[in-house]
């Protein structure tokens, strides 16, 4: 049996700890951002959480209404678990953790990264959806080989896996350039498709790519 630790502090800071500060619990908040995930999807994306300690987060997420479950119509007919309105306001929260501990990982060099884990920490936890020209946008983003898609849509970045049904603009990278982007201020090596200044000026604003005269190079 798990026991929360419980801090007994009248401070805001204590309290949210009571209810977020356990082992995996962030991380689990950090999968849910994504999207509404299946059990069995949250395992995937936690390489090391024991399936007990698992279910026992999210039965404390849901008793504290950071979590939901759902249950899907046929033909999909399965459980999955989402985040209420409370717990999509940790966002903010998780994506200020996120810069700050970026700069704190040693270098990627001799790393096994994961490309999905590249484009969450070191593309989408930095977008700035005001500066895209246009209200939607789709970007086909390919790292190290493996599609993702990044899609502006009501005012926020969506992400998901998979090859996009149609983008404005397709962008190719490494993991580790990612992530020296990040770490030490280093422009990535792109490569781009179509080769339209505009669309390409749009997504490294929206990315926060950073200043071109920082170093690194373009491709096209």
């Amino acid at each position: 049996m798990v026991t929360q630790r419980r801090y007994a502090q009248y401070c805001p800071i204590a309290g949210a700890l009571d209810l977020v500060g356990e082992r995996w619990t962030l991380l689990i908040v950090r999968e849910l951002l994504l999207g509404p995930a299946r059990f069995t999807d949250l395992r995937g994306g936690l390489t090391g959480v024991p399936p007990n300690l698992l279910s026992t987060r999210l039965r404390e997420l849901e008793a504290a209404g950071i979590v939901a479950r759902r249950e899907l119509p046929p033909p999909a007919a399965r459980t999955v678990y989402e985040l209420t309105e409370d717990g999509r306001a940790l966002e903010p929260v998780l994506r200020a953790l996120v810069r700050w501990g970026m700069s704190r990982l040693p270098p990627p060099d001799g790393v096994d990264l994961d490309p999905g884990a590249a484009v969450r920490s070191a593309l989408w936890v930095y977008a700035r959806p005001r500066a895209a020209h246009q209200p939607t946008r789709t970007w086909a983003v390919t790292v190290d080989g493996e599609p993702f898609t990044l899609r502006l849509a009501g005012g926020r970045v969506e992400y998901a896996e998979g090859v996009a049904d149609a983008a404005d603009l397709a962008v190719s990278m490494r993991a580790a350039d990612l992530f020296r982007c990040r770490q030490q201020r280093i422009r990535p090596e792109l490569a781009y498709a179509p080769s339209d200044p505009g669309l390409i000026a749009e997504f490294e604003a929206v990315f926060d790519l950073g200043d071109p005269a920082a170093g690194g190079r373009r491709t096209t």
